[in-house]
C-alpha cells in the first residue's frame, strides 16, 4: 500500500484549512456469483433489529431524537388541509408501468436503491435481497437475497445496504453492499456484471471496513461513477462510543471499473482519508452523479453540516484526473447558501406514530450544464414540516453559489429525496425529484415532482400507501435510508423510481415509471425565429434546415438519436447572419425519432425534432 499526504489552502468567504491522504490499495477478486443458479437454493435470511432507540441514550440516534423533540417544540407541525386531499395531483408526470419490487419481506428500513438497463431490465435492491424484472416484458426474472449471494465468495455475515447503478457505456450493471458490522468482519463487496444480463454472473471484490487499521468500520454507502472509474463513499465507525465519538470520518473509493467488468485478478485503487476541514472531518459526503450522461475524468461531491439545527455551509468536493493518470488530486471548496437549511423533523403518519428522518445529509445530486442540483431533508419553520431542500450550485469549477429552495405541500411530510436529470438533450437545468410522503392523514407513499430549470409543478404521487406502517415495538418506523432513481439512458422521457410505501402495516418497495410532461420531446426550449423550420418532417431521404441568426458566429450543428447520444456532427464553422440552410441526407438513418441541435458557445439556438420514416 502506497500513502502520500496533501495539504493546502484555499480562500473563499475568510481562510479555512483543508487536507486529505491519498493511499493505494490493490484488491483481490474473491470469486464469482451466478445469480440465476443460487435462487434455487436462496433461504432469504435476514436478522432484523426492532428495538427502538431511547432519547437517554448516548449514541448517535439518540442525540438525534433529543435535537428532534426541541425542533418539535419550537416548530409544532400543522395539520391544515386546503381540501380534503393531503396532496394535489395533476397530469404533469404521469405514471407508467409500476410494480411491487420485494415479494419477501423488506426488512427495516427498505434502503430503496434501483437502476435500469437500455433493455429494460430493472434491478432493484433493497435492504437485504436484490430483485430483478423485465420490465419490456413485465416479467419478473427473480429474487436473490445479499446473504445467498454473500454464500458463494464465503462471506456469511449480516450483508446490508445494497446500492446499485447502471453503465450506460458498458451496459453493465455494479452493485455494493456490506458485509458484517464488526471491526473484525466490516467488508464492502464490490460486484460487476460480466454482461449486461443481471442474471448471469457476476465479477465479486471486496475490500476492508477498517481499511485504515484504526478499530473503525464501514457503514452508509454511496456510489457514482464517471466514463472511467466508479466511486464510493463510506462512513468509517468506532463501534459503541458516543454521538460525539462514533463517527470516525467519510473516506471516498476511486476504482477502475474497466479491471472490475473484466474480472481482473486484482484492481488497484486509491483511498481518499483524512478530508478536513479546520482540523475537523467533513461528514457525509455523497457522490454527484452526471445527469444528461456520464462525465468524464472528474467526480463531484458535496457535504454539509447534516447535525446542525441550522447552517447554510455546503462542502463541494472535486477528485480530478483518473487513478491510471497518476496525477489525481482533491480540492475542496466552503460555499454558503443563499437559503438556511434546518435539520429535519421525524415524519408524521396515522395511529399517532412517525417515521425517522435521520439528520439532514445530502442525499442526492446531478451535475450537468456547470451545475450540480442536490437534494435533502429539511425543516420548514412556517409549518414545521418535513420537506425537501433543493439546491443548485451555479459556477462550481469557478466561485461556486448556492441558490436553495424547498418543496413542499402543506399538512404533509416528504423525506429521503433524490434527483435525476429531466432534460431529454444535454446542458439543460431540468430535474425530476423523488420522494417518500405520509401524514396523518395519507398512508406513506411514493411521490415525483418535476423542476423546469426555474418553477416546479405540481406534486406527482407515484404509489399510494393502503395502511400505515407499525410493529410491536417501535412508535417511530424506519422511513429510508434511501430513495431509488434513475432516466433510462435510450427513453430520456422517462424516469424510473424506487421508493417506500405502507401495505398492511408493513413497509414495502415500489418500483415505477415516471414520464416527463406531456410529449417531453415536444418540450425543449426553441428560439421565436418564425423563419425556423425543418422540412420534409417526417423524413424519408432528404431534409433540409431553415435557421436565422442575428449576428455571424461559429456554431455546430448536431444530429441526436432518441436516445439522447450524438450520431454525428453535421456542422461545425462560422456561419453568417440572416437566414441559413443546411441540407443533409436521412437515407443511412433507421427510423425512429432523431433532433437537430444547433448551438454556440454563448447558447442554444434551435433544436427541432426530425422524425425518420
Amino acid at each position: 500500500m502506497n500513502k502520500s499526504l496533501l495539504l493546502f489552502l484555499f480562500v473563499f468567504l475568510g481562510t479555512y484549512t483543508f487536507s486529505q491522504t491519498k493511499t493505494s490499495y490493490s484488491i483481490t477478486k474473491k470469486g464469482e456469483v451466478n445469480v440465476k443458479r443460487s435462487l434455487a437454493s436462496d433461504l432469504k435470511v435476514k436478522l432484523t433489529n426492532l428495538e427502538p432507540p431511547s432519547p437517554d441514550g448516548n449514541s448517535t440516534k439518540s442525540y438525534l431524537l433529543r435535537r428532534k423533540n426541541e425542533i418539535q417544540i419550537n416548530y409544532p407541525q400543522t395539520n391544515s388541509r386546503g381540501n380534503s386531499r393531503a396532496v394535489t395531483i395533476d397530469d404533469t408526470l404521469t405514471v407508467g408501468k409500476s410494480f411491487l419490487s420485494n415479494i419477501s419481506s423488506a426488512g427495516q428500513p427498505n434502503d430503496n436503491s434501483m437502476a435500469i438497463s437500455n433493455d429494460g431490465i430493472v434491478v432493484s435492491a433493497y435492504n437485504s435481497a436484490v430483485f430483478i424484472r423485465d420490465t419490456e416484458n413485465d416479467t419478473t426474472l427473480g429474487e436473490i437475497s445479499l446473504n445467498t449471494f454473500s454464500a458463494q465468495i464465503g462471506m456469511n455475515y449480516d450483508n446490508f445496504d445494497p446500492k446499485m447503478i447502471y453503465d450506460p457505456e458498458a451496459d453493465r450493471f455494479i452493485l455494493i453492499y456490506l458485509a458484517g458490522r464488526t471491526i473484525t468482519n466490516s467488508n464492502i463487496v464490490i460486484c460487476f456484471s460480466q454482461t449486461k444480463d443481471p442474471m448471469g454472473v457476476w465479477n465479486v471484490y471486496s475490500v476492508s471496513g477498517n481499511p485504515l487499521n484504526d478499530g473503525s468500520w464501514s457503514d452508509y454507502p454511496a456510489i457514482s461513477m464517471t466514463k472511467e472509474e466508479v466511486f464510493i463513499t463510506i462512513n468509517l465507525l468506532n463501534p459503541g462510543g458516543t454521538w460525539q465519538t462514533s463517527f470516525k470520518q467519510t473516506v471516498i473509493w476511486q476504482i477502475d471499473k474497466a479491471d472490475g467488468y473484466a474480472g481482473a485478478t486484482t484492481i488497484t485503487t486509491d483511498l481518499w482519508s483524512d478530508l478536513k476541514e479546520g482540523g475537523g472531518f467533513i461528514r457525509n459526503m455523497h457522490p454527484v452523479r452526471g445527469g444528461f450522461d456520464l462525465k468524464s475524468e472528474s467526480q463531484y461531491f458535496l457535504s454539509n453540516r447534516n447535525f446542525a439545527a441550522m447552517s447554510d455551509s455546503i462542502y463541494l468536493i472535486k477528485i480530478d484526473n483518473t487513478i491510471n493518470s497518476s496525477s489525481a488530486t482533491v480540492a475542496i471548496k466552503l460555499i454558503r447558501a443563499d437559503k438556511n437549511y434546518f435539520l429535519a423533523p421525524n415524519a408524521r403518519q396515522a395511529g399517532n406514530r412517525w417515521f425517522a428522518t435521520n439528520d439532514s445529509r445530502v442525499l442526492g445530486g446531478i451535475v450537468e450544464n456547470g451545475k450540480i442540483q442536490f437534494v435533502q431533508n429539511c425543516l420548514d419553520t412556517t409549518t414545521g414540516n418535513c420537506v425537501i431542500y433543493h439546491g443548485v450550485v451555479s459556477d462550481i469549477d469557478g466561485t461556486p453559489s448556492i441558490e436553495g429552495r424547498t418543496v413542499k405541500t402543506t399538512g404533509v411530510d416528504y423525506g429521503y429525496p433524490n434527483i435525476v436529470y429531466g432534460g431529454v438533450i444535454p446542458n439543460e437545468n431540468k430535474a425530476v425529484i423523488g420522494f417518500n410522503h405520509s401524514g396523518t392523514a395519507i398512508f406513506a407513499g411514493v411521490s415525483s415532482v418535476y423542476f423546469d430549470g426555474n418553477n416546479y409543478s405540481k406534486i406527482k404521487i407515484v404509489k399510494t400507501g393502503s395502511s400505515e406502517v407499525k410493529n410491536n415495538r417501535d412508535y417511530l418506523m424506519r422511513w429510508g435510508d434511501y430513495f431509488g432513481m434513475q432516466r433510462r439512458y435510450n427513453e430520456p422521457c422517462n424516469i424510473w423510481v424506487s421508493g417506500y410505501y405502507g401495505l398492511a402495516l408493513k413497509n414495502r418497495s415500489w418500483v415505477a415509471e415516471v414520464g416527463l410532461p406531456g410529449d417531453c420531446f415536444d418540450t425543449i426550449t426553441e428560439t421565436p425565429y418564425t423563419e425556423n423550420t425543418l422540412f420534409p418532417n417526417p423524413s424519408i431521404t432528404q431534409s433540409e434546415i431553415h435557421f436565422t441568426l442575428n449576428e455571424a458566429k461559429d456554431i455546430r450543428i448536431d444530429l441526436i438519436g432518441s436516445n439522447g447520444k450524438l450520431i454525428r456532427i453535421l456542422y461545425e464553422d462560422a456561419a453568417k447572419k440572416g437566414e441559413n440552410r443546411l441540407n443533409f441526407s436521412t437515407e443511412s438513418l433507421a427510423s425512429g425519432i432523431y433532433f437537430i441541435r444547433i448551438y454556440s458557445e454563448e447558447e442554444n439556438i434551435l433544436t427541432k425534432k426530425l422524425m425518420r420514416r
